[in-house]
């Protein structure tokens, strides 16, 4: 990923950032409810710690916006969570260069 914002994104988990892009773009302009176990990244604390730094990394960088981060016994849950208008348009071409 090149450009604005690509570089930066290099230190997130692909897989993550992959997975949360993919969701929210399916329900753009909406918004979405996100979880490791929800998006398929699995259930272990490792991906729960990739999980939200990646959703810090992208809320830090101005691609995604959410109403709460919740932390529990079940794992960290992103309630209405969507892509920015940047974001959107970032991270589609990122997941069009990733199926390429």
């Amino acid at each position: 990923m090149s450009g604005e914002g690509g570089e930066a994104l290099g230190a997130l988990d692909p897989r993550c950032i992959n997975a949360i892009a993919s969701e929210l773009q399916r329900s753009w302009p909406g918004s979405a409810t996100l979880s490791p176990n929800r998006l398929g990244l699995g259930t272990t604390l490792d991906r729960h710690h990739a999980f939200i730094a990646a959703v810090q990394g992208l809320c830090d960088r101005g691609l995604l916006a959410y109403e709460a981060l919740l932390i529990g016994i079940g794992g960290p849950e992103v309630r209405d969570a969507a892509l920015t208008a940047r974001g959107r348009a970032l991270l589609q071409n990122n997941l069009v260069r990733a199926a390429a």
